[in-house]
């Protein structure tokens, strides 16, 4: 059985525009692009903007330049993943861990070259508000919180969970 696991990590500015493949990319294979999902209830600057107004409204300050207020985690899924699996598991991280999910993207159509034979790298992307409004700061989830966040992922994909691993991802 496929197993999964998530690497979460601050948006980047590129994010969207990879997601919704809006560019050219030479590791994608365009006959494939058919295949991929998006699903999204903002954009990342509607988003951005929200949470500095109010941030700002809350606090009389401007929110730290240095802040993550939106997050962006990618998931190892299999080839019969579908978008409601996905918002399925959008909607239970949110439950129990807070974490608003407001873009998805499904890509079926990445991959690499091994041994002269295409593999595909089957993933989705989901973008988060990782903002916490009622503390006025950015979760700070640790390890313990991560490791139930993965532990988490196999139950809704029905795949086994990814081996645990001391890379530092967040």
């Amino acid at each position: 059985m496929a197993q999964t696991s998530i690497h979460i990590e601050a948006v980047k500015t590129s994010s969207e525009v990879h997601n919704k493949r809006l560019k050219a990319l030479d590791y994608v294979r365009a006959e494939l692009t058919k295949n991929n999902s998006y699903w999204e209830s903002d954009t990342q600057k509607n988003r951005l903007a929200d949470i500095k107004a109010r941030y700002k409204a809350a606090t009389g300050q401007q929110l730290q330049k240095k802040a993550t207020p939106i997050r962006e985690g990618v998931v190892v899924i299999k080839n019969s993943t579908t978008m409601k699996d996905m918002q399925k598991l959008a909607q239970v991280l949110e439950d129990r861990f807070g974490i608003k999910c407001f873009q998805i993207a499904i890509h079926k159509d990445e991959g690499h070259v091994h041994a002269k034979e295409w593999t595909p790298n089957l993933h989705a992307h989901m973008v988060y508000d990782w903002f916490d409004h009622d503390s006025k700061r950015c979760f700070n989830l640790g390890p313990s919180v991560m490791r139930r966040l993965e532990d988490e992922l196999p139950k809704f994909l029905n795949m086994e969970r990814g081996l645990p691993s001391d890379r530092k991802w967040l």
